[in-house]
């Protein structure tokens, strides 16, 4: 059973933990990192640095290829729906993939991966964002089925009402035919 205890850097005060961020979202190497954490007096080993960034590393090119694929789908057009549906989908697996994500502690261990709480912030957005995109999805699929439904009935009124009139029926056979066929008022 992988243990649970944090990293080396995940014990680092928030706000280093940040330098390391976005020292890593500027491109610098791991070399470069360790050398302004010198500057700083913040002794960590290079492999624990290697095995945080490498996760960050890993962390960032997923997002890359989802924000990718997710462009590309909105770009494509055509059967909304499906790939609307689709789309959400993926982003479940996602996020599954994220809470259920682990990886190798300095011991060797592999842990859950822990996140900070605007990570787990935006986590809960995507989820909400999800749910209302799914709730816009069944609201729009039952307005397009009640305009169906009315346009079919509105057809077919207009059948037995011509059906009506090619047989010589009077207009209370027509009203009989609208109440018990088609279940309105002529």
């Amino acid at each position: 059973m992988p243990k649970n205890t944090p990293s080396t850097i995940d014990r680092l005060p928030e706000p280093v933990r940040e330098l390391i961020g976005s020292l890593r979202r500027e491109g610098r190497t791991i070399d470069e990192i360790l050398a302004k954490l010198g500057e700083l007096s913040i002794d960590v080993s290079r492999s624990a640095l290697g095995r945080h960034v490498r996760t960050l590393a890993d962390l960032s090119e997923r997002m890359r290829r989802t924000t990718a694929a997710t462009e590309a789908i909105a770009r494509m057009g055509g059967q909304q729906d499906k790939l609307l549906e689709g789309t959400m989908e993926w982003l479940k697996s996602l996020l599954l993939e994220a809470s259920l994500a682990q990886e190798e502690g300095e011991d060797g261990e592999w842990r859950p991966v822990t996140f900070n709480p605007l990570q787990v912030k935006a986590l809960a957005q995507t989820a909400e964002a999800l749910a209302r995109a799914e709730k816009i999805t069944v609201d729009r699929e039952a307005k397009i089925e009640e305009r169906a439904a009315k346009k079919a009935l509105a057809m077919a009124a207009t059948k037995v009402s011509g059906a009506a009139k090619a047989r010589g029926l009077g207009q209370e056979t027509a009203d009989f035919l609208y109440k018990e066929v088609l279940g309105v008022a002529g």
